[in-house]
């Protein structure tokens, strides 16, 4: 006897190769089979999933939860796991001066699977541009400490995922330490072996400048972007450079966030042939109220400018688990793998979907979160937050 069964469900399972109707049946928090939908099946509770999708549990790839901390940061559970989210990776809201901090607080304590990335600046992301001191991570090089921040992976290398540096002008002293920043993350990565992970947007760098820097396995985040240092010139065509890494293995994320998703950008990419590894939301407390609201919204609007379904559950499952190194345990329904599943269901209608510079489109269809289990354990479904007034 199962502990758990979802049945009638249409199983979509890129990491499988699977679309297509199957049971799941969950036993002792993994997937215990995989099963015909014809085949007979005894379990302690049952799910009628008629009409809907049962995928791996999602994984958004750019988020920060670090609450009380961070002014960005928000609560995982909250606003991560009970919108269908098991796994989230957060993108460097900690450096390595308050990381034992953010281990014991939130990556131990949350329902949520919580990975990280390790920000090259020891204090972490815990001012901003609306904060007093306004002071950017990267405006004292002195936080800037390489051993430092190697010896804070190495306390938790089972967490950490990679190392991350925001070259941003507004946050380094008007642009003086971007080229510093990115070379001592450079030899951060270099020295533990761990991927370099770059967020361009409002750089004073080139893009040349900072893609060179960046090696196989190696992410640059916000792709989608349409400020300094984007990723197309000003007719919106792809900087030869940004092909080359790809195809050497450079891998890009969306990082939508509250400025980094322009309509007028994200077409143009996708009708050159550019798709992008994640589909990371950089969910944050500026924005879950829109235009971002939760990783689910973020798929709507990939399904919306015609990536297809499977498509759009790789790059928020499996392509995430394997980058994290992690692909025998999630991102996949596998006989074997931790049974972190979210339930789908796909809505009609008219659906209007904001970009981060105010501009919206109408979407014919939407991904509607019906249920959620976290290591085979059910969770409560929240509905989307209100949205807020726009700021354009």
């Amino acid at each position: 006897m199962y502990d758990f069964a979802l049945i009638n469900g249409t199983v979509i399972d890129p990491a499988a190769s699977l679309n297509d109707r199957r049971t799941v049946a969950i036993q002792n928090g993994h997937v215990a089979a995989i099963l015909d939908p014809g085949m007979p099946v005894v379990a302690k509770q049952t799910l009628d999933c008629s009409g809907q999708l049962i995928v791996p549990g999602l994984i958004d790839f750019h988020v920060h939860v670090f609450p009380g901390i961070s002014n960005f940061g928000i609560d995982p559970d909250e606003t991560c796991l009970a919108r269908g989210v098991t796994t989230v990776l957060d993108f460097g809201t900690a450096g390595g001066l308050i990381f034992d901090g953010f281990r014991q607080f939130v990556i131990d304590t949350a329902k949520t699977r919580v990975k990280a990335l390790m920000l090259i600046a020891g204090q972490g992301l815990i001012s901003s541009n609306d904060s007093k001191p306004a002071l950017g991570e990267l405006w004292d090089l002195a936080y800037c400490d390489v051993e430092g921040c190697v010896a804070a992976v190495e306390r938790h290398r089972d967490c950490v995922s990679g190392i991350k540096v925001r070259c941003m002008e507004d946050i380094s002293h008007g642009g003086l330490n971007e080229a510093e920043g990115l070379r001592r993350a450079r030899e951060a990565a270099d020295a533990t072996k761990l991927p370099l992970v770059v967020h361009p947007a409002n750089s004073s760098l080139s893009i040349e400048h900072i893609m060179e820097t960046l090696r196989p396995g190696d992410v640059l985040t916000h792709c989608f972007h349409d400020k300094n240092c984007k990723l197309v010139d000003k007719e919106t065509k792809l900087w030869p450079i940004v092909r080359e890494k790809q195809k050497e293995g450079v891998q890009f994320d969306v990082g939508h966030g509250w400025g980094s998703f322009a309509w007028r950008v994200v077409r143009p990419m996708l009708d050159q042939g550019f798709e992008p590894d994640f589909l990371g939301s950089d969910l944050h407390a500026y924005n879950t109220n829109g235009p971002v609201f939760d990783l689910v919204t973020t798929l709507d609007k990939f399904l919306h400018v015609g990536m297809s379904v499977p498509e759009v559950i790789r790059r928020s499952t499996a392509t995430c688990a394997r980058w994290l190194g992690m692909a025998d345990e999630i991102g996949t329904l596998r006989v074997g793998a931790c049974a972190d599943i979210t339930v789908l269901e796909i809505e009609s209608g008219e659906f209007p979907l904001t970009d981060s510079e105010g501009v919206t489109e109408i979407a014919q269809r939407q991904f509607a979160v019906r249920h959620c289990f976290r290591a085979g354990r059910r969770v409560g479904i929240s509905p989307k937050p209100a949205p807020m007034p726009s700021r354009i």
